[in-house]
C-alpha cells in the first residue's frame, strides 16, 4: 500500500505544481500595463458623467473580476493540496480518522463554491462586455466535472464517518 500511497503522492504533485505554473503563467500574461491607461482617470475624467458607469469604472471591474478569478483558482489549488492531507493520513493507518472526514469535506466545499463562484464572476465579467458568457456552455466546460466531484467528496466523508463508527464499535466487540 505504501508504494501505491507513493505513486498518488508524486502524481499529486505534479498535478499541483502544474496547476499552480497555469495560475502563474495566466498572471503574467495578464496585461497589467492597462493600469497606466487609466491611473490618473480623475484628471480626465467628465465631471457630468457618473462614475459607475464611466469607461474607467468598467475598466477597473473588468481588473477586480480578473483579480477574483485568479484568487478563486488559487483557492482550488490550495483545494487540491487536501489530497496530499489524505494521502499521509492513509499512509500512517489511519484510513477511517476525523481529519479525513473533515478533508474531504473540506475539498467538496471547495469544489462547489469555486465552481458557483467562477461562474457568477464570469457572468459580470461578460455584462461589463470583456468576454460572452452562455450558462451552458460555461456549466459543460470545466464545471461539469467540480459540482459532482464535489458532491462525490462530501458523500464520501459522510460513509468515511459510518465507517469510522461500525469500526470503533467492531474494536469494542470481542
Amino acid at each position: 500500500m505504501k508504494d501505491n500511497t507513493n505513486i498518488l503522492t508524486i502524481i499529486t504533485w505534479v498535478i499541483l505544481l502544474s496547476l499552480a505554473s497555469i495560475l502563474l503563467n495566466d498572471i503574467r500574461e495578464f496585461d497589467f500595463y492597462q493600469f497606466k491607461e487609466f491611473q490618473s482617470w480623475a484628471k480626465f475624467a467628465d465631471k457630468n458623467e457618473s462614475w459607475f458607469t464611466s469607461k474607467n469604472a468598467i475598466q477597473w471591474s473588468y481588473y477586480v473580476i480578473s483579480a477574483g478569478l485568479f484568487i478563486w483558482r488559487g483557492y482550488l489549488i490550495y483545494g487540491f493540496s487536501y489530497f496530499l492531507s489524505i494521502l499521509k493520513e492513509i499512509e500512517n493507518g489511519d484510513y477511517f480518522s476525523n481529519n479525513n472526514i473533515r478533508y474531504f469535506k473540506k475539498i467538496g466545499n471547495i469544489f462547489i463554491w469555486y465552481t458557483i463562484s467562477v461562474l457568477v464572476l464570469r457572468f459580470l465579467l461578460a455584462s461589463i462586455g470583456k468576454s460572452s458568457f452562455n450558462f451552458f456552455n460555461e456549466l459543460k466546460a470545466e464545471f461539469t466535472f467540480l459540482i459532482p466531484a464535489g458532491l462525490a467528496f462530501y458523500i464520501l466523508a459522510e460513509i468515511f464517518k459510518q465507517a469510522k463508527k461500525t469500526k470503533e464499535e467492531n474494536d469494542l466487540t470481542i
